[in-house]
């Protein structure tokens, strides 16, 4: 009996820890169940974030590889300025260098004209003082060959009165000796030697006319003698 009793606790003992252990096990499968999905997550989120880290150190590199290029290319950029600076500075300087020249030499031919043109004007003023001189001069002589040129013509009015006159006298002498053959012609009245020479002046002497009147030749080709009134007598080409 007391068998039986135990047996009979016994099972109903299995019977009441059963759903406990049951539950207890099906506690442990979702434990372990979310254990394995928790660990899956975060496998996968490890692995995300292992893809992530990944992918941020790849755009980190680029980005520095980007950044290391622009500092290449500052760096040529400053190198080129530079010597683009230098080659500005030195062409600058040979420009300046070039424009000193330049300066220097306009200045020198200012300073040559600037005394050309003073000798210039004076040379101007030289000749503009000849030039009045010679002109003060032809006028005196336009003015003396005026005079002479009156004086001329009047003494060849006065000539050619005396030459009626004495043609008039020798003309009636000529008539009075043709009458009476004792008269003799009156000779040709001349002037003296001393009034010729300071009428004709540097004139030279042609020669001598068939009445023994010495004929000069006149600075404009005209020819004449001095008559007894000591006038100069022109004389006309055809006779």
């Amino acid at each position: 009996m007391k068998k039986i009793i135990f047996l009979s606790v016994f099972l109903l003992g299995l019977f009441l820890i059963n759903p406990t252990v049951k539950a207890q096990d099906e506690k442990a499968k979702k434990e372990k169940k979310a254990k394995a999905t928790d660990a899956n997550k975060a496998t996968k989120d490890a692995e995300k974030a292992a893809k992530k880290a990944e992918k941020d150190a790849k755009k980190k590199e680029k980005e520095v590889a980007k950044t290391q290029a622009a500092i290449k290319e500052v760096k040529a950029d400053k190198k080129a300025k530079v010597m683009d600076e230098d080659k500005a500075a030195k062409k600058a300087e040979r420009d300046a260098k070039k424009a000193a020249k330049e300066m220097a030499k306009t200045e020198k031919e200012a300073k040559e004209s600037k005394v050309d043109k003073k000798a210039k004007v004076t040379d101007d003023e030289k000749v503009a003082k000849k030039a009045e001189r010679d002109a003060k001069k032809a006028t005196k002589e336009i003015a003396k060959d005026a005079k002479e040129i009156k004086a001329d013509k009047k003494a060849e009015r006065d000539a050619k009165k005396a030459e009626k006159e004495t043609v008039a006298k020798t003309t009636d002498s000529k008539k009075v000796a043709d009458k009476n053959p004792s008269v003799k012609p009156e000779p040709v009245k001349k002037a003296d030697r001393a009034t010729e020479k300071a009428v004709a002046g540097e004139d030279k002497i042609i020669g001598k006319d068939d009445k023994g009147r010495t004929i000069y030749g006149g600075p404009r080709g005209g020819r004449y003698y001095i008559n007894s009134n000591g006038n100069k007598t022109y004389i006309k080409k055809d006779a």
